[in-house]
């Protein structure tokens, strides 16, 4: 069965034909389909030269128009997507090949077939996420162990061989602590705590965002790294507000 898209679907498509009338473009995330954009549906401006606004082998997003299943017919637009909808379209493309790119690799270190390793891999993390190269980053995160539905057979050679193939720039725990005290010295004693903790750990960040409101930012080459000394860092601030102060936080990956 010939899987279409739906009407008000954003899609990317790589030009292919230049005409007078309009522009004939592949679908790439629909085994090549093709489809067409009238020149009314190539820009939001009066169009003096249809070459002055689309490239051949352009890639760009659109939005469908008009499905014709039994023609294989589909009317698409390029004007009727905003600049900011069209660069994330394609930025999730992109990374979605980026993905199966490393499912290859994946495959090939394992000794096994990518479509063995999409349905063993891929398939349970698209089940829980929008992006599988968004799970990739969640398995460098915390573990090859994240998402549990995968067979632990592939845990620790699937964490390798991402941390070889894939670089994170920030490896940061951000978290929101609210601290409050009623005491009559209540907030130089948090002054002092929160002072004592940046001193003896460097790579934690500790900001003031107003009245009881802090964030903790934890800095590490690895996210475990980051998530259990995040942990270490609240559990002395916790000990040491315990006299002085009520403490809660809010973790969350940077």
């Amino acid at each position: 069965m010939v899987d279409f898209p739906n009407i008000n679907d954003v899609v990317i498509c790589k030009v292919t034909k230049i005409t007078d009338f309009g522009v004939f473009a592949e679908l790439l995330e629909y085994d090549n389909m093709e489809g067409f954009v009238h020149i009314s549906q190539i820009s939001s401006t009066w169009i003096k030269n249809i070459h002055n606004h689309v490239k051949q082998n352009q890639i760009r997003a659109a939005k469908v128009l008009k499905v014709d299943e039994e023609k294989k017919h589909i009317d698409i637009s390029f004007s009727r997507i905003t600049d900011a909808d069209e660069k994330r379209k394609i930025s999730e493309y992109r990374l979605f090949l980026r993905a199966q790119s490393l499912l290859g690799v994946i495959a090939q270190e394992i000794g096994e077939s990518q479509e063995k390793i999409w349905e063993e891999v891929a398939d349970p993390i698209i089940e829980e996420e929008n992006s599988l190269y968004k799970g990739f980053l969640n398995i460098l995160k915390h573990g090859g162990d994240y998402y549990s539905q995968i067979d632990p057979k592939y845990h620790k050679v699937l964490f390798e061989i991402l941390d070889k193939n894939i670089t994170l720039k920030d490896k940061d725990i951000l978290g929101i602590m609210t601290i409050t005290s009623s005491n009559s010295n209540g907030f130089e004693n948090i002054k002092k705590v929160l002072s004592e903790v940046t001193d003896k750990y460097p790579d934690c960040r500790i900001l003031y965002l107003g009245p009881g409101k802090y964030e903790l930012k934890v800095t590490s080459k690895e996210f475990k790294t980051s998530a259990k000394k995040f942990d270490l860092i609240v559990d002395e601030i916790s000990k040491g507000l315990k006299k002085h102060a009520s403490f809660e936080v809010v973790k969350k990956d940077s």
